[in-house]
Parts: structure tokens; sequence; C-alpha cells
């Protein structure tokens, strides 16, 4: 699920992916403390002289649901619950059990997620069930289901009270979890690839002169890299202008000394029609050629001191020859730029060197292209030159030509380009301070404006119009302005002053353009869409301090929008829970708690599905997130995914999460705990198990337990696991039941199940509860008729197992632990 959020590390992440045994240490048997629960103890042994199939308890009722996974429900009776005045054991006491009438306060809400596979492993098994009398009173009765009491608003503004925000380390007391402490995140190398089928691409610094004049700075249309590996001007020592002339004097002289061993060579190859150099070497001193060639090597290395001495020789700084018809300018100017030497580019300019004339019907000046290439290369002083010094406009944004090709002609292919600019450039920038001086540059600039759109990305395939025009791909624009540019880079100290320029949500917030008949839709990203979950996981306390800036300007939370780097519509708080930023969540929480109760859009299983909050971060596995979602007013019985709810889900799916999750919530509902059991039994979910058993085992010592789950029916009605792994879960997870039943409390498997499991197939199951003696195959009689658990009719044993692809097993399996054939 969360592989779909991640692949790009410049933020198209979702677009990217959418293409492409334990052994456990019980306490011994202890003999049962009152006589019903003695004479429940024997069942085993008696099963053979009385009526096998009779139950010692009432099993409860069964009801089944359409669908995979079977849904079991156990009826609580109505009536009020007993006070929970109970004798505690000491030395089985478990510290991580809840009562069940009081909110759980979460065991590790002040530890790290590295703690909870810890205290996992330390207490990998259940407690032992043991019980100090009968109880005298039923379970509680089911709480209130959410929006059934008028006092629902008043409960969920106490519990938004209690969410802590501040920055400072909260209390003991608090059950909120503590405040995420993670060092700054910087953006590293960021490549984009467009998804085509093609493997070549070009990089905007790929060539020599790419980006300058002679190559105009343009993106392919198959793919294009975008180097942001900032780099500052290394210090050149520079020379006093005597030394400086030497040096020029003696690389002349190597130059010379080579061309003259070259020259002289006593064999040669082949004959060269080129024609000789029309510049003759004066007496005086050397070739302009040479000349020209030293100053070409200077300028890239940025010896400014080595440049102002190879032109006083008389090397011109524009041309490469003098005197002819046609001039041809020399790429000194370009590998300084292409290098970073502010002062030896600043050096040419003033002496006259240009990067060439701008071309016909063109918006951008070869000056405009030198500065982009710069900007995503990351030259901070050869930027603050040319904006400085030179006059070049900072605002300046360009696409690439590709776009609007793919805009007018029709493309097999899919297209993605990006557009760029020299403020999108600074904001991929991994040195955020002396990026934020340059922008402190830019910001003093009479053209800068914050809503201005310099970035975006152009898709012609990623949405679908409706079924009315034929699902017809979109041409889509997403825009963002330079506010929102700088949110998702995670430039805390930029937005706020830029926000302190122009601060109106209203001058941000735009709606869609949409051109319906010619395919086209511009969609201008909010800045509060533009935290996207790359912020919030490299720059967490910066993206936490920018949404509580836009938060207090009044920005929209209930936005929902689709960005470049999204498959559907996301709201903020949706991406703060997939980014599992607990206190974004909270903070969003305080200013609309009602987003508690709103449904989110996200991805899973690769399809784009909605459900509430606490549903969606349990699919993120975004525990603090969800304790968070918890305490704001989300509840056990929310639905979730697929006919589940959300207790029933975390009861269901293995993981970490939902497993501390679970321990949490199960306070909640506590009328829950039988129906959760049998989804964790179904879904083969050992650490789910584990923790309903020690809330039931907690129950009985309080004597709150009126009637035991019928476990081993559970166990055998499961669906048979197909993968080794999973049946040797499923073996120890039976293992794990017998064990925890010390004082054999719960009922034996009746004839409803077992049949029901030789329907299955369940043949490991059975073969496993007969081995361990939980099932007498004695009592067990092949002729015995009753209706199988989801099936219609009444059914012998003997045709159950005929009717399976193992008849023969079945019945040797049967016949060899003692079934009888006849009463």
């Amino acid at each position: 699920m969360q592989d779909d959020e991640e692949r790009y590390a410049d933020g198209f992440a979702e677009y990217g992916s959418y293409f492409g045994g334990p052994s456990f240490d019980y306490l011994s048997p202890a003999q049962p403390t009152s006589s019903a629960i003695a004479g429940a103890s024997n069942e085993h042994a008696l099963c053979s002289d009385t009526d096998p199939y009779k139950p010692a308890y009432t099993a409860p009722g069964y009801k089944e649901k359409d669908g995979n996974l079977p849904s079991t429900s156990y009826p609580t009776p109505q009536i009020a619950p007993s006070p929970l005045n109970y004798r505690q054991r000491a030395q089985s006491r478990d510290p991580a059990t809840n009562e069940f009438s009081q909110l759980p306060i979460s065991p590790g809400a002040q530890a790290s997620k590295a703690h909870i596979s810890q205290d996992k492993a330390e207490s990998s098994q259940p407690q032992p069930l043991r019980f100090l009398k009968r109880a005298s009173t039923a379970p509680p009765t089911p709480p209130m289901s959410w929006g059934s009491s008028a006092s629902n608003g008043d409960g969920l503004s106490d519990r938004i009270q209690s969410i802590y925000i501040a920055s400072e380390r909260p209390r003991a007391s608090n059950p909120a979890p503590e405040p995420l402490r993670i060092a700054h995140g910087t953006f590293g190398h960021v490549t984009t690839t467009s998804n085509t089928s093609s493997t070549r691409s070009s990089s905007i610094i790929s060539s020599p002169m790419q980006g300058l004049p002679g190559s105009p700075f343009q993106l392919s249309q198959k793919g294009f890299s975008i180097s942001t590996m900032q780099s500052t001007e290394s210090e050149v020592t520079e020379m006093n202008p005597s030394d400086a002339q030497a040096e020029i004097l003696r690389r002349i002289s190597r130059r010379n000394d080579a061309s003259s061993q070259t020259g002289f060579s006593s064999f040669k190859k082949s004959f060269s029609l080129k024609r000789a150099a029309t510049s003759a070497k004066s007496a005086s001193g050397p070739s302009q050629d040479t000349l020209t060639d030293v100053l070409e090597e200077v300028a890239a290395e940025g010896s400014l001191s080595l440049v102002k001495a190879v032109i006083s020789m008389g090397a011109d700084p524009i041309y490469r020859s003098i005197g002819k018809l046609k001039r041809l300018k020399h790429e000194a100017l370009a590998k300084a730029t292409l290098s970073g030497r502010a002062k030896v580019v600043d050096y040419l300019l003033r002496e006259g060197a240009t990067y060439g004339e701008t071309a016909k019907r063109s918006d951008y000046t070869p000056m405009d292209r030198a500065m982009l290439a710069a900007a995503y290369k990351g030259h901070a002083d050869l930027i603050n030159c040319l904006v400085a010094s030179h006059g070049v406009n900072p605002m300046v944004e360009q696409w690439p030509r590709e776009m609007y090709d793919a805009q007018h002609y029709w493309a097999e292919n899919q297209v993605r380009l990006a557009k760029t600019s020299l403020l999108d450039g600074l904001s991929k920038w991994k040195n955020v301070d002396q990026g934020t001086n340059t922008l402190k540059l830019i910001m003093q600039h009479e053209k800068f404006d914050p809503t201005a759109l310099i970035s975006g990305v152009f898709d012609n395939k990623s949405e679908l119009q409706s079924a009315e025009f034929g699902h017809r791909p979109w041409q889509t624009t997403y825009e963002y302005s330079v506010l929102a540019c700088f949110v998702r880079a995670g430039w805390a100290d930029a937005v706020e002053e830029m926000l302190s320029i122009k601060g109106k949500p209203k001058q941000y917030e735009k709606e869609d353009d949409v051109l319906q008949y010619q395919g086209k839709v511009t969609r201008y990203v909010s800045p509060i869409n533009a935290l996207t979950k790359e912020t919030w996981s490299k720059r967490p306390e910066d993206a936490l301090r920018i949404l509580r800036l836009l938060i207090d300007r009044g920005f929209d939370l209930c936005l929902a929008q689709r960005t470049a780097t999204d498959l559907g519509v996301r709201t903020a708080i949706g991406r703060a829970i997939s980014a599992d930023a607990a206190q974004g969540v909270e903070l969003i929480l305080q200013a609309q708690g009602g987003l508690v109760r709103e449904d989110v859009f996200f991805r899973r299983n690769r399809r784009e599905i909605n459900a509430l909050p606490l549903a969606a971060a349990l699919s993120f596995n975004s525990l603090e997130a969800a304790r968070v979602l918890l305490r704001a007013g989300a509840h056990p019985r929310d639905p979730a995914f697929d006919d589940m709810n959300v207790l029933q889900f975390a009861a269901y799916h293995s993981s970490a999460t939902n497993s501390s999750m679970l321990t949490e919530m199960i306070g909640l509902a506590p009328e829950l705990t039988y129906d959760a059991l049998s989804f964790a039994i179904n879904g083969i979910n050992k650490d789910a198990v584990r923790v309903l058993l020690d809330n039931i085992s907690a129950a009985a010592r309080r004597e709150q337990i009126a009637a035991l789950p019928p476990i081993h029916d559970m166990l055998l009605h499961c669906t048979p696991p197909t993968k080794p792994e999973l049946k040797t879960q499923y073996l120890e997870l039976i293992d794990m039941v017998v064990q925890w039943d010390v004082g054999y409390a719960l009922q034996c498997p009746q004839l409803p199940a077992i049949l029901s499991a030789i329907r299955k197939d369940n043949y490991i199951g059975m073969e496993k509860l007969l081995q361990l003696g939980v099932v007498d195959g004695s009592s067990l009689v092949l002729n015995s008729r009753a209706q199988p658990r989801g099936e219609l009719g009444m059914w012998t044993m003997l045709e159950c197992c005929e009717l399976t692809d193992r008849s023969s097993e079945w019945l040797g399996l049967l016949r060899n632990f003692g079934a009888p054939l006849y009463h």
C-alpha cells in the first residue's frame, strides 16, 4: 500500500507506482475454584459416556455474512454492567490489559515505535485463563453507537481539548503521544523521468553547451533529469599580475611544444585536407587561437587573475578570430557559466561577452537560459551575480517545447513534462541556508510576486474524462505558485516571509480551469495541499510550522485537490495520515474537529477508495496518527473495509500497528471482544489472538465472564491455509489456544463445526485437534447427522467426507482415532 506513494524523489510518487514459530512457556494447569468450572473441566472425560454433542454451555449463535470472511456475532445481555469491585491477583496481573469500562491509556504513547516489537516479543503468550468464581452478572451492555447521543459534540470537544500541540514535552499522565523529535531532512538529488517505453534521457546539463547559446534550453519529450546537487564556487588562489602573466606564458609554451612534436612526427597515417590556420603567428607573441584556447581553459578553472592576464596579452573576450568577414565566438563564457565561476562570468560580461542573440518570437533570452541552468546546478554565487549585477529577471519560467507539440498533436506515448524556473530550481537545493540568502535577494526584486505560477507539471494521460466524453484522457497541467513551491520544499522561513507580503487565501486558492471540448484542464494547487508526504517525512518540524502558519491565515483545510504527486483528490489530513505526522493531524483536528468523521481518499490495493481517517491510518500503518484520531473522537465501531469495522479490520490484518491499536480500542468496545477474536482466528493473526485472549483472561480474573466463546469451533470453521508459512502459523495458533485453556473451561467442538471443517477440507486443523485430545475421536459417529455451518439441509459425517477430494484420507483419519460407523 505505501509503495504506491513512493517512487520518485521529487514528489511524483503516486503517479509512478500507478503505471507501472516461537515457543511458549505457559503456567502449569491450576485447579478450578468453583464447582461450575470444575464440572466444565471434566467435559472431555465425560464425552464418551454422555451425549457427546450436548455442550456444557449454550453456544452463542452464528450469523453468516456474504464475502470471503465469515462474520461471527455473539449476543450479549442488554442489562446494566456490574461494578468493577474485584480482587487482584498480583502474580498473574497483566499490566498491558485494561479494564473494560475505562478508556485505554496507550502503553507505548511515550515510547518510540522500535519498542513495540520488543514489548511484543517479551509478552508473546497470553495469560492463562483462570477464574476466581462464576460471575454473578452478565458482561457490560454495549455502548450507544456513534451519533445516537446528543452529547457526542460535548465529548468530542472534551477530547479535542486534551490533544497535545505544544513544543515542550508532555507530562507522564497525559495520554497524548510524545512530539516527534526528528532532525531536519534535506532534499537530495532529484531525478524525474517520464514513464515511457524509451530508455533515452536528456539532461539539462548533459552537454557542455546545453542550456547556453548554440543549444536551446529544452527538455526531451522522452525524459529528462534535473540535477540539484548544490555546489559553490571553489576558492581559487588568485595571483598578482606578474605571476599570472608568467603562468600564461608557461601554458602557451607547453601548448607550442606539444604542437611542434605533433607537427614534426616522422610517420603520418593519412593526408589532411584541412585548410591551414589563417591567423599567422606574429613575431612578438603567440597566435590568436592559442590565446583563445588558454582563455577557455582558465575561464573554466575560475581564476580571474589568469583570465585578466590572457586578455591583457591579446586574447579577445568575445571572439576567437578577429579581422575576418565572419567572426566566431569562443566558449570561455559558456565554460565559466557551466562551472559556476561567478567572478569570471561577471568580468567577461563586463568586457562585452554575451550568450548570444535572442531568437525571433522568443520570450526568453540566452542569459535567461544560462540562469536556469545555474539554478538547477545550485550555483548560488552565479545567480546572485546575474540577478543583482546584470538585470536578469528572476521570475522567468519556461515550458519545454514538447509540451506544445503534445497539446497540438496526438501523442501515442504518455508525455509528462515539468516547467523550469529559477525559483523552482532554488526550492530543490540541499543547502537551505544558502538558498534562503539567494531567495532574500530575489524577493527584493521589483518583479517578485509570491502568487506567480513558477512551477508545474504537464501530463497528457494521467486523468480520464467522464463517460459522457468517452473516457478520453485529459491534457492536465498542474500549476504551483511561488508560495506553494516553497511549502512543498518545506522552507518555513521563506513561507513566513511570503505570507507577510501576500497572505490572503483567495489570492492562492483558485478554481480549476476546464476546457471540456478541448480536453484541457489546469489545476491550481493550493499551498495547503502542497504539503506532501515527502515534506512531512523529510522536514517534519518545518512542515508543522508551515501548517500552523497556513491555518492562522485561514486557508481551507477541507479543500480536496488532485496535485502532480497524487492519483486522486487528497486533503491535508489525508496527506498527514499517510506520512504518520501525528502532530500535523492533531493541529488539523484542533482547527477542524469535524474532519475526524469525514472520509478521506487514498489508494489501497491499487484502487482509489475512501474511508474514515482512522481506517485510513490503520491501512497506512500510521500508529501515532491512529492514536490521535482515536482520542479525537473516532470509534472502533466505525466502518472500515470489506464489511468490517475498524476493530475487526485491526484484528484480521496482522501488523504491529494493528496489534497496538487493538489493545487500545478493545477497551472502548468490550462487547466486540468475541467478534474480534473470530476475525483474528479467520485471519490467522496470532498477535491479535494473543491480545484478545489476554483481555479475556483479565476479565475472568475480575469475574466478568458470563460465557466463554466457542474458540475451538472458530478454529475449525476458518478457511484452511494453503501456503506453508500460514499452515505453520495456524498450527501454532491452535497450540496457543489449547495451552491457554489451562482449566479446560472451553467447550468441545460441536458437530456442526466439525462437519463444516470437513466440508471446507480443513484437514490439518481437524488432525491437530484430534492429536491434542480436544476432539474425542471415539465420540464421532460417522452416520451422525447435523447441519454444517453455512450449509443447507442435514448431512452425515460420512457424506461430508465423501464429497471432499480426499475422502479416503478423511475416513482414515477418523477411523484411526476411533470413530465408529454407527451408534
